[in-house]
């Protein structure tokens, strides 16, 4: 029951994800990086804030809770923004969500150079 809840969860953050992102929005690779970075360092520094709080009640296991659902949004936008940049399909962001793969994932959209931008005014 608790991996079809899981489950749940992780579609509905790229559904949400997917509809409040901007299909002309894009990320380069640094600014994936950078952006992933931050992610993980504020992601990492609640997880510890709100450990060390969650024995005195159930305010930590909130804070956990909130927090880890908003880390799920931002990775799943930042993945939907960098396919784009890529001309990818957006729909390759729910690869994020498989176990261990998801890491070979991070790392090809790390590595992999975005392509050029086409301007739309000299074809006009």
């Amino acid at each position: 029951m608790l991996q079809i809840l899981f489950i749940a969860v992780a579609l509905i953050l790229f559904v949400v994800a997917y509809f409040t992102t901007a299909r002309d929005r894009y990320l380069t690779r640094m600014e994936f990086f950078v952006r992933l970075l931050i992610l993980l360092v504020f992601g990492i520094g609640i997880s510890f804030l709100a450990s060390s709080q969650a024995g005195n009640s159930d305010l930590g296991a909130l804070v956990v809770l909130i927090c880890g659902l908003l880390v799920g949004y931002f990775s799943q936008r930042f993945h939907i923004m960098r396919l784009q940049d890529l001309r990818w399909s957006p729909f390759l962001a729910l690869v994020g969500l498989v176990p261990f793969v998801n890491f070979v994932f991070v790392f090809v959209l790390l590595f992999v150079p975005g392509k050029p931008k086409v301007n739309s005014e000299i074809f006009s």
